[in-house]
């Protein structure tokens, strides 16, 4: 009635320059990504959950005086936490009734490129908990929730003046949560489209009632990763989001590289 996938992808990269007629840098960049895959299915009951990790850090001699002196520092390069689980009674069809709980935050201190000495994030500071029962339409490798009751609730317990105002504003100071109700869309795809590519797709919305529905809140995710060899894949992940709380531009992060697969 159960079954389990783990993947994990570890990634490390170094570059050394020396009056380099090109330019650049020199830096030190390492990286791993956890996925976890942990699914029920009798009947007709089902529960899907799924557990990513993912942590990264770069340095680089922007001194000129060596990659490791003090005046260069470690930064973070990728930070997520992310933490899905999904009930489902089969209706009809393909179609469920469906709860779901989906949790997201970070391990570390996070900052803006402008501001490195006040952190805008710290370790599971926000926690952003989404809770919602609805409808889901699923098959084997695609899966879309539809829901209109729908509650989003941030957490923060880092009472840093610069954390909390960038999750909260200026006022409230004492406030630790926030509960915003509203809808709820979720799009999961992941299927093997040739014998060594896969691909994993994700996409989010929330509209928050109290707020124009041009204000929706948009994540996506598209995660590409293609099979070399027995102990080598080239991986493309590209991350998008809209969240018009934090800034009214769009959020937009790419990442490409090789990486040495375990599978568990």
């Amino acid at each position: 009635r159960w079954t389990a996938k783990n993947d994990m992808i570890l990634t490390f990269e170094q570059t050394q320059t020396s009056n380099w007629a090109a330019g650049g840098y020199s830096s030190l960049t390492f990286g791993g990504l956890f996925k976890g895959f942990y699914n029920y299915k009798h009947n007709k009951h089902k529960v899907d959950n799924t557990v990513e990790a993912a942590y990264g850090r770069t340095r680089q001699d922007l001194c000129g005086k060596g990659i490791w002196d003090k005046e260069n520092e470690w930064i973070k390069s990728e930070d997520r936490i992310e933490i899905n689980s999904i009930y489902g009674y089969q209706a009809v069809g393909f179609w469920n009734y469906s709860s779901l709980i989906n949790i997201k935050s970070q391990f570390d201190d996070g900052y803006s490129k402008d501001d490195r000495q006040n952190p805008i994030s710290a370790g599971l500071s926000p926690v952003v908990m989404t809770t919602s029962i609805g409808l889901e339409y699923k098959k084997s490798y695609f899966s879309t929730l539809f829901s209109v009751l729908t509650g989003k609730t941030t957490y923060c317990l880092d009472k840093r003046q610069s954390i909390h105002e960038a999750i909260f504003g200026k006022d409230d100071w004492d406030r630790t949560w926030k509960l915003s109700l509203g809808s709820y869309i979720k799009v999961f795809y992941q299927r093997d489209v040739m014998k060594n590519i896969n691909i994993l797709a994700k996409l989010d919305l929330f509209w928050d009632y109290d707020k124009p529905i041009i204000d929706t809140d948009i994540t996506t995710e598209i995660f590409v990763s293609m099979k070399i060899s027995k102990y080598l894949n080239t991986f493309v992940s590209i991350q998008a989001a809209i969240d018009k709380d934090f800034s009214t531009a769009i959020q937009y992060k790419e990442r490409f590289g090789i990486s040495i697969p375990i599978n568990f």
